[in-house]
């Protein structure tokens, strides 16, 4: 009874530890406050908000109520950050409802944040080794980027700020001794440590630094915005916990008030604490990046990792906001890299805006080794962010929203547009005046009779690009898009158009067919040269691209999960009162099971499993059992082994997101239910010096059973205990002891996620 006792005693306190949660409260209002903004804002803010014709003295700008913020603080654990462009205080407290009832309080929202963010993706891969001489570094010489070297625009007079996880050397490395030589990087703000030293803790932010003004070896160039400014805030830590989505909107609102024109963030959040269908633009990150547009600022931000993921296949938050510049990523080859996280938004916005590398060369804090190659859209953000910054160079009379609109236009695919590439890789040449034509009748239309298409590529036309086609319905959404690759022998495709807008992209050039208007741009023929060809009867309609499908609903981050899996364990003593000596070391426990679990919340989930298995007794009396009709035949050795049918329902609490596969750090309590339907009984004896076994089959007197069992895990490893209530004793004949089984085992489990990826 006593370690019953303790058992629901541990489970207990585990449980009350999830009773602390983190929470934004929503003031009423700002009564009372005082704002002097010449002496909160940085004269760039001051300057930005005269161009665009802000108020200086917006409320959303003003501080918070602090008596609002005393009675709050008083009531929680642990103030997190707050913000006043939301008037808002987060907090981590176990009294919420106390909070809610205050009159000064307008609502509270629970911060749901476990996970990872999606730079963490990022690993090392190569790089074309083809350009190594060349001044600048592969992924600038795909955006154009010689053309605003060889003009001097590097950014001057942009501000741009930086939110990551750490910028571990960033101010002892050469990639960066030009900003530090021209005193270019203007503040520093490490927000989970509320002190100014950034330049440690995480090495990513080193790379996503300099792939916006960094220098290579050689004085190879890795990112084009080098002469411009730089705010550089830390709002990540290791360990992913509520606080970062607080952390990275009070970075944002620093960034404002410190006069960023541009902020970079290379971070998201996305599968570890949202559903697919919470990405359209509602999450408080997502509000905040739209307030930062609205005040001016570009804000650019990499779409994410999870494109391979059958669970998740969307962006990340706040890329799905309206107001930001989302960076997919491509490869060398102007393929999409497979990892960079795809659109549209859940309310079928478009996004991503544009691409750019997904593998780069960039800085590595490193004395060994201070340059390597990186991958994930990490590192396309950035690229974005600096030729942006060179991009506004060329018009500063821009506003961000106009900028952006200019590098849409830009992408070397515009006005073709797909959830993989957005417009394409934004072109130099489209700001500095030198871009080239696009090379006309790579693409040939030939309208059949009856309204559909057969799309040629004449022989000379053919090169190593794809031919791109995406339908477009009428409120600018996509229907479907389409990648083709052409060769000499199949250049001809029919396409049912099923009247909508059909647009086209091959080596460079678009063209565009509008069948309810019968308008196309140059390479139309209103033919019926091929009302006869039939190839396979191919329509864009029948093939949908596997990058437009949505999420799996049976993933590890989807609403649904089923996953097999394999547990062995050791069982312990039974009753101490009972002569026994069951060895746990030698008596085992082996199952295969199938597990459901549903997620409620992305830290809460209910469950239930189906298990089958045997547990192997070995039973070795303490001394030799004689028997008195047989007093030379002694009882040596018992092995039982017991067949199990057995069920689960548990409750799962994910403590952290994370992992190979997606499960995170978790703990489980759940109930079990079994049935012995099977018993084999082998008993090895000794009779004078010849040895026999004997073997039996017979079921117990208690075939039914049902306990507790806890878990443990990481990722796909667990650890498990478990204890039975029903008692399991077995009686024998005169001169052998009752034998009672075991009550304890411990063991692992390993679950195979055939749904995870």
């Amino acid at each position: 009874m006593k370690r019953i006792t303790l058992f629901f005693i541990i489970a207990s306190c585990t449980l009350l530890s999830f009773d602390q949660s983190t929470y934004w409260v929503f003031f009423t209002d700002k009564a009372g406050t005082t704002f002097d903004p010449y002496t909160y804002f940085d004269s760039k803010a001051i300057e930005r908000r005269v161009q665009l014709g802000i108020s200086l003295y917006d409320e959303t700008d003003f501080p918070l109520n602090q008596q609002y913020v005393e009675a709050v603080t008083a009531l929680s654990e642990e103030v997190i950050g707050h913000s006043r462009w939301f008037n808002a205080l987060a907090v981590t407290t176990s009294n919420i409802e106390q909070i809610e009832e205050l009159s000064f309080v307008e609502k509270t929202q629970l911060i749901e944040s476990h996970g990872k963010a999606a730079w963490r993706e990022a690993g090392t891969a190569g790089m074309p080794t083809v350009l190594d001489e060349h001044p600048l570094a592969p992924q600038l010489i795909y955006m154009q980027g010689e053309e605003f070297v060889n003009k001097g625009y590097n950014g001057k007079g942009i501000r741009i700020a930086v939110l990551d996880g750490g910028f571990k050397m960033a101010d002892t490395h050469p990639s960066f001794q030009h900003l530090r030589d021209n005193h270019q990087i203007i503040k520093t703000f490490n927000f989970p440590l509320k002190k100014e030293d950034v330049y440690g803790w995480d090495s990513h932010g080193t790379m996503v630094l300099s792939c916006i003004a960094g220098y290579g070896m050689n004085s190879r160039q890795l990112g084009l915005a080098t002469g411009a400014e730089f705010l550089l805030a830390r709002t990540e830590t290791d360990l992913e916990q509520p606080k970062e989505e607080v952390w990275w909107m009070m970075g944002m609102e620093w960034a404002d008030a410190n006069g960023a024109n541009i902020i970079n963030s290379s971070l998201g959040y996305g599968k570890d604490r949202y559903n697919p269908e919470e990405m359209d633009g509602t999450s408080m990150v997502a509000k905040a990046a739209n307030m930062a547009a609205s005040k001016g600022i570009l804000v650019c931000n990499s779409m994410g990792n999870e494109g391979d993921d059958r669970s998740w296949r969307t962006l990340i938050t706040p890329a799905d906001a309206e107001g930001v510049l989302s960076v997919g990523g491509i490869d060398h080859l102007g393929e999409p890299s497979s990892f960079t996280s795809l659109g549209p938004t859940a309310d079928g916005r478009r996004k991503p805006n544009v691409c750019a590398f997904g593998t780069a060369e960039v800085a590595n804090p490193s004395k060994q080794s201070p340059y390597t190659s990186a991958s994930g859209t990490s590192f396309a953000s950035p690229l974005a962010a600096g030729f942006a910054a060179c991009a506004w160079q060329t018009h500063p009379q821009w506003t961000n929203i106009q900028l952006l609109h200019e590098l849409e236009k830009s992408g070397d695919m515009y006005p073709y547009y797909d959830y993989q590439y957005g417009y394409g890789v934004p072109l130099a040449s489209y700001f500095t005046g030198n871009r080239k034509a696009a090379k006309k009748g790579s693409i040939i239309l030939h309208v059949k009779q009856d309204g559909n298409i057969v799309v040629e590529i004449p022989e000379e036309a053919v090169s190593a690009s794809n031919l791109r086609v995406h339908l477009e319905n009428q409120d600018g959404k996509l229907e479907n898009y389409r990648t083709i690759q052409i060769s000499k022998t199949q250049r001809l495709f029919p396409v049912n158009t099923k009247g909508k807008l059909l647009r086209l992209w091959y080596n460079g050039e678009v063209v565009e067919y509008d069948p309810s208007k019968q308008t196309c741009t140059e390479g139309v023929i209103m033919d019926t040269l091929y009302s006869e060809y039939k190839p396979n009867q191919w329509t864009i309609t029948e093939y949908h691209d596997k990058f437009i499908d949505r999420p799996s609903k049976r993933g590890v981050n989807a609403r649904f999960n089923f996953a097999p899996y394999f547990s062995w364990g050791f069982v312990f003593r039974g009753d101490k009162q009972v002569e026994q000596n069951v060895g746990w070391g030698k008596s085992q426990t082996f199952l295969a099971g199938i597990r459901m679990k549903g997620n409620i919340c992305k830290w809460y989930s209910l469950g239930c499993a189906v298990e089958l298995g045997a547990t192997l007794y070995n039973y070795d009396p303490s001394k030799n059992i004689v028997y008195p009709d047989l007093p030379q035949m002694t009882l040596t050795h018992r092995n039982i082994r017991a067949s199990l049918l057995q069920g689960e329902v548990y409750q799962r609490f994910r403590v952290a997101a994370g992992g190979l596969f997606g499960y995170g750090i978790y703990f489980d309590t759940g109930v079990t239910m079994g049935w012995i339907f099977a018993r084999r009984d082998i008993c090895q004896y000794r009779y004078m010096k010849e040895r026999c076994r004997v073997s039996s089959r017979y079921s117990l007197m208690k075939q039914s059973q049902f306990g507790v069992r806890v878990r443990f895990g990481y990722d796909i490893i667990a650890a498990y205990a478990q204890y039975r209530f029903t008692a399991l004793r077995q009686d024998f004949q005169s001169g052998t002891p009752s034998l009672d089984f075991p009550r304890w085992e411990a063991g692992l489990q390993l679950t195979l996620p055939l749904f995870s990826r």
